[in-house]
């Protein structure tokens, strides 16, 4: 006889009973389940953010287990803190069910039309997650977003009644309890906009560490698969510093022999730090992104204004990465991007390639316009440089090789690397882009087949920020000229992102007061904090 712990909630209740009827058919052990009382259970006035207990669901399991009135306790993973206690341990994690989170709403609220998240603006949305309300935020501004508390049956109910016209919750929840909807309608939310928590939709099955009965009994239910993606999103969460409450979402999926990591951490404002990667090191991934991230938690730019130049004034996820590291950024349209035709028979010849290689979103978006359908024939492989430009390849069905550094070098050096010598690359591109990556491949007797799509060019008439700027950020050489002509920015210093921008702004009599050696937008946000604390604390008029 085995004696799991449970919470009282239909949900969990329903999970120790599935996790303990598939031991009994693994092993013939029979079971009992006592209910546990947990202080999320008891403290419902309040948001679980505000609770100020690590571990709100958990405790009072884990002090049953070491008082032996229990033998094993169920948890979602999710709700564990990720420190683990020396005399406890994760046993199993069992096959790990859908991660993704789902909308629950009312007819009246539902918009298919609307990408993302699929309701209507100004509909009332409950979640008691500052992830999810926070990944909203990011997503849509136009939603009235309130606090939740209650069970999942409570929450759906809630809806039912009017109360909220939709509310956020975790597919595994609902499909491990088979609500019955009724009239509500049920929509997922794609995993690369809004990433589950760590660990959602896995269970993990807690007992003591020196119970090696009960360990090897709970061995039959253990899904290593399951168990490896889990546990390395955690392992982000851990290097974060973080616990349930940290607005981080992490998914890791097999992908082959390599591991697809989505990760997104948010701040209150809606701002995000992403990553979409596939890489053969996920171990080395994870570490990687805590390093970049975790310095940027204490919003280490507070207070600096950082002019943006960028094309057709869009800041994209840099100004997004800077506003999350708590700088106050201002977009401005000093270029404009145009279309370029393009020559047909090259667009055919592309189409044949056996591998594409895209530097920017811009390409991407260009080469799908231009070659339509046939962007999606035949077998080839793809290769992008940066997270930006891989996601808006996934957003057309494409799964790219994503090159570690940055510039068009980089990418050279994975193609390489990935593509047996005499196979032609095709390279979508601007017309006035930098050869870095066709040098590179030349350099490696590697043949590419460039086919420019779009042009940048300055405006006319530059507009001037706002307000006067802390430092102006350049990342593109095209804009060097555009800074130096500006005499309201004359005496604000400026930032550059690459070597090639760098150089630009010296041709032009300018030097830059620091240069970032990587294009990521961590990578920026970690070289503005060397100016902004070295800036004087008075602020120019």
């Amino acid at each position: 006889m085995i004696v799991f712990g449970s919470r009282g909630s239909d949900l969990a209740l329903t999970q120790t009973r599935q996790v303990a009827q598939r031991l009994l058919a693994a092993t013939g052990e029979q079971y009992r389940i006592a209910v546990i009382e947990t202080t999320g259970d008891r403290v419902l006035e309040r948001p679980l953010d505000a609770i100020g207990v690590k571990g709100a669901f958990t405790v009072e399991l884990a002090e049953a287990l070491r008082a032996g009135r229990i033998d094993a306790a169920v948890h979602s993973l999710k709700d564990l803190p990720v420190e683990a206690p020396p005399d406890l341990t994760i046993a199993a994690i069992p096959e790990r069910a859908d991660p993704s989170d789902v909308v629950v709403a009312t007819a009246t609220a539902i918009a298919d039309g609307e990408a993302g998240l699929p309701l209507r603006p100004g509909v009332r949305v409950g979640s008691s997650s500052p992830r999810r309300r926070y990944a909203v935020k990011h997503h849509r501004d136009d939603l009235d977003l309130r606090d939740v508390r209650g069970n999942v049956p409570t929450r759906v109910q809630k809806v039912a009644r009017g109360d909220y016209d939709a509310v956020l919750l975790a597919a595994a929840g609902l499909d491990r309890l088979a609500l019955d909807l009724g009239a509500l309608q049920r929509r997922a939310l794609p995993t690369a906009a809004f990433p589950p928590a760590p660990g959602q939709g896995a269970l993990a099955v807690e007992c003591r560490s020196d119970d090696a009965r009960v360990r090897n009994l709970l061995s039959q239910l253990h899904d290593e698969s399951a168990a490896r993606c889990v546990q390395a999103e955690r392992a982000l969460l851990q290097g974060l510093g973080g616990g349930c409450s940290l607005p981080l979402g992490a998914l890791v999926q097999p992908v082959g022999a390599a591991f697809r990591l989505q990760a997104a951490l948010f701040c209150d404002s809606g701002a995000g730090l992403w990553c979409d990667r596939t890489t053969h090191d996920l171990d080395g991934l994870v570490q990687e992104l805590a390093a970049l991230w975790a310095p940027l938690l204490s919003r280490p730019l507070r207070g600096l204004r950082v002019a943006l130049p960028r094309p057709d004034g869009r800041g994209g996820a840099l100004a997004e990465a800077l506003t999350f590291a708590g700088a106050d950024v201002e977009a401005l349209a000093w270029t404009r991007t145009e279309p370029v035709a393009a020559d047909e028979s090259r667009v055919h010849a592309l189409c044949k390639a056996a591998a594409l290689a895209f530097g920017s979103p811009r390409a991407v978006e260009r080469w799908f316009a231009v070659a339509g359908a046939r962007a999606g024939d035949g077998p080839r492989t793809t290769f992008a440089v940066g997270d930006g430009t891989a996601a808006a390849l996934r957003s057309h069905g494409v799964e790219p090789g994503v090159s570690d550094g940055s510039g068009g070098e980089a990418m050279a050096a994975m193609v390489c690397q990935a593509l047996a010598p005499g196979r032609v690359v095709g390279y979508p591109c601007a017309a006035d882009r930098h050869d870095g990556f066709e040098r590179a491949m030349q350099a490696a007797g590697r043949e590419v087949l460039p086919l420019p799509l779009y042009r940048t060019s300055a405006v006319a008439r530059p507009p001037a920020p706002a307000a006067t700027p802390h430092v102006v950020l350049l990342t593109a050489p095209s804009l060097a000229a555009v800074f130096a002509a500006s005499a309201d920015l004359r005496d604000v210093p400026c930032a550059a992102i690459g070597e090639t921008t760098a150089a630009a702004l010296r041709a032009a009599g300018i030097q830059p007061a620091v240069t970032a050696g990587r294009a990521t937008p961590t990578a920026v946000a970690l070289c503005l904090m060397e100016l902004h604390h070295e800036r004087p604390s008075t602020s120019p008029a």
